[in-house]
């Protein structure tokens, strides 16, 4: 488990490092040429937004497959857990009618 946890922060750390970077380097550019920082921020946030849809599908594919894998992991623990719970709850309330039927 935890060599999993390792592989979705190390892909979430570079997933995001790369977005960062693809929003930095247009926004200094720009501000650079302009020396308007809304109209900067504005620009390199769609200029980054659509580089980062053309260069990182990889590395957007991957953290999703890494954090779907997790979930269902957690799903699936979770779904026993209660399934456990319940059919050890409903053999205690058997057990409790038949001692005590009702009239």
């Amino acid at each position: 488990m935890a060599g999993q946890r390792n592989s979705i922060a190390l892909a979430f750390v570079a997933y995001s490092a790369l977005r960062l970077a693809v929003f930095v380097v247009p926004l200094v550019v720009i501000y650079a040429l302009s020396r308007n920082a809304i109209l900067s921020a504005v620009l390199a946030t769609v200029i980054g937004f659509a580089l980062s849809m053309i260069l990182l599908p990889r590395q957007r594919a991957r953290m999703a497959e890494q954090i779907e894998e997790r979930t269902a992991t957690r799903r699936r623990v979770t779904d026993e857990a209660v399934e456990d719970e319940a059919v050890d709850g409903a053999g205690d309330q058997n057990d409790s009618a038949a001692a005590s039927p009702r009239p």
